[in-house]
Order: structure tokens, then C-alpha cells, then sequence
């Protein structure tokens, strides 16, 4: 990876390389966790590894929809009492938009039908 970026001066070229050489190298050390492939080649060359950046903000994504589904499920429950096992599962199955959406419906709705309406609103498509 350093002579690539050393002797490829081709942006496309040099990063068409690399993801070649990510490619072989997940393939050939499939076995060994990250640390262990971490140790072998330069952490910097890791984290410019297109795999590594979509992991990366894949985490993002995931950590970020989970903290706004537990955030909203202690909200609801506040507000109208423990919630039955059929509105957490609807609600585990939400995109982070549809969170975000009934974040904000929440502040009008009255009673727990109004979550039920707003469910099956949203969740029928």
C-alpha cells in the first residue's frame, strides 16, 4: 500500500489498487479479527480502506437510529404507561426518517390510539 502511494500518482488508479489489494487481503486473512489484520499493515492504510469507511459510518447509522428508538420508547412510555410488545416491534421496525417523524407526531398525539394511528400510517406502505 506505501509503494501505491508512492508510485501511483492517478488518484482513481492508486484508490482502484488499494480496494484491490482490501479485496485480496479480507479474502486471504478472512480468519483474523481487525486488530490482528490492524497489526500486520499500517492502521493509517486500514482507515482509508473504502470497507473500513462504509463500516464506519454504517456504525454511525446504526448507533444513531438505535439511540433516537431508545429515546423515543422512553418517551412513549413516560407518557402513556408501558408499552405492549406490538408497538415496540413496530417501532423497532422504523427507519431512522420515520424515528425522526414520530418524534415529532408525538408532541400532538393525546392518548396511546394516536400511536396506533400513527403506526399503521406509516407503516403500511
Amino acid at each position: 500500500m506505501q509503494r501505491t502511494k508512492i508510485e501511483i500518482s492517478n488518484d482513481t488508479e492508486r484508490q482502484g489498487i488499494i480496494e484491490l489489494l482490501e479485496t485480496v487481503l479480507l479474502s486471504k486473512f478472512s480468519q483474523l479479527s481487525r486488530q490482528e489484520i490492524e497489526a500486520m499493515f499500517l492502521v493509517s492504510d486500514i482507515k482509508q480502506t473504502r470497507v473500513y469507511q462504509e463500516a464506519k459510518q454504517e456504525g454511525r447509522q446504526e448507533g444513531r437510529q438505535d439511540g433516537e428508538m431508545i429515546l423515543l420508547m422512553r418517551l412513549l412510555s413516560k407518557r402513556f404507561g408501558k408499552l405492549s410488545d406490538n408497538y415496540i416491534e413496530n417501532i423497532n421496525k422504523l427507519t431512522i426518517e420515520q424515528l425522526e417523524d414520530l418524534g415529532e407526531a408525538l408532541f400532538d398525539f393525546v392518548d396511546i390510539t394516536d400511536l396506533e394511528q400513527w403506526l399503521k400510517a406509516h407503516t403500511q406502505k
